[in-house]
Parts: C-alpha cells; sequence; structure tokens
C-alpha cells in the first residue's frame, strides 16, 4: 500500500511541474498590458461615444495574405476627421503574429492601412481611436479561412 501513496504523490508532482511548464511556454498573447489603468476610464469613453453619436463601417471580412482594411468612421452621421487611428490585428492563438499600425485618412472620415494576415484560423482587430476629448477602442474577431 505504502508504494500506492508513494507512486500517487510522485503522478500528482509530476502533473503539477507539467501543468506550470505548460502554462509558462504558452501564453496566449490576449491579455491586455496596463488593462486596470486602461478599463478605469472605461466608462467615460463610452458616454463620450455616445454623446458623439460615433458610428463605425467594419470590413465586412478579411482573408490570408494582404489586405486594405478601410473603416468609416462618423459622428452623428458626419464624417470623423484628423483622427488619430491606429489599428491592431494579432491572432487569438499566440501573440507573435500581432501587428500594430497607424491608419492614414484617405478622405473625410475613410481611415485605410495595409496589412498581412500570414495565417488562417480566428483574428482579432481592435481600433484605437484619439479625436479631442473622445479616446476609444473598438474590437472585432473575424474568421480567416
Amino acid at each position: 500500500m505504502k508504494p500506492f501513496i508513494i507512486a500517487i504523490y510522485a503522478l500528482f508532482l509530476f502533473a503539477m511541474i507539467s501543468g506550470l511548464v505548460v502554462a509558462y511556454r504558452n501564453s496566449e498573447g490576449l491579455v491586455e498590458p496596463d488593462y486596470y489603468r486602461k478599463q478605469s476610464g472605461w466608462f467615460q469613453a463610452k458616454t463620450e461615444e455616445r454623446r458623439l453619436g460615433l458610428g463605425i463601417e467594419k470590413p465586412a471580412s478579411i482573408r490570408k495574405g494582404e489586405n486594405d482594411l478601410t473603416f468609416v468612421l462618423t459622428e452623428h452621421g458626419k464624417p470623423l476627421t484628423r483622427a488619430e487611428v491606429q489599428l491592431f490585428i494579432g491572432n487569438v492563438s499566440t501573440s507573435d503574429l500581432d501587428i500594430t499600425t497607424a491608419m492614414r485618412e484617405t478622405a473625410p472620415g475613410r481611415y485605410q492601412a495595409r496589412v498581412a494576415v500570414p495565417s488562417k484560423g480566428k483574428w482579432l482587430l481592435r481600433l484605437d481611436i484619439s479625436s479631442g476629448k473622445l479616446n476609444t477602442s473598438k474590437s472585432w474577431f473575424y474568421d480567416v479561412n
């Protein structure tokens, strides 16, 4: 009976160490850095979005390879001009493929960027928008086949 209990303890110890090693080596990459500080103003940002009547027209889909992504931003139906817009794109299974790029305004309220999607899978797109008192982010998930 004593060897059986020792074997159970050894198996438990092996499982715990293996779990810790796997968890350490395979971080997800979707954890937002400084999330508490960024989210402390979340309610103010959402209130400002509603006050401005922020509207976002997003791409219907993305595909593997080069993508010219265009977002149309409006406030109360009028183009949101001269905003600083950053585009983040990342694969949900790894942070190795994450890309952040500045978008350029090609027409009033129309922001565009070219990004490469290197693989299939589920991808997160996030727009970080700054304009006057507005400082907000919007996110969407896309399936790339």
